[in-house]
């Protein structure tokens, strides 16, 4: 399963596994909730950050409130929780509102 870039791609209902195992290259996986205002405040950021790295990046939305088969793997205690997978092994995570400022260094540095 090919993930297209440039955009925030919803995978409720998705085997994330398989998107995990399958998926080349990064993929970062937005563990949210809409009951979250920091989780909806992170939403236009991902937006923006998915267009920057388009050829880099693929962002996936995990709304742990509507599927939390899909949430359990991730073991997020806080949300937002942003997880970075490089070739389907997680790299890196970021927890919490953080600025498109701090986001971008942080991807950067993943490249």
């Amino acid at each position: 399963m090919k993930i297209m870039t440039g955009k925030v791609i919803d995978v409720a209902g998705w085997d994330v596994a398989a998107v995990i195992a399958e998926q080349r290259g990064l993929i970062l996986f937005d563990l949210w909730s809409p009951t979250c205002a920091p989780c909806r405040a992170l939403a236009p950021i991902l937006d923006d950050l998915a267009a920057d790295f388009v050829d880099e990046l693929r962002i996936c939305k995990v709304n742990v409130a509507v599927d939390e088969a899909i949430a359990k793997p991730f073991a997020a205690r806080t949300l937002p929780t942003l997880a970075l997978y490089r070739d389907g092994v997680e790299i890196d995570r970021v927890v919490g509102l953080k600025s498109r400022g701090h986001l971008t260094a942080w991807l950067e540095s993943h490249l």
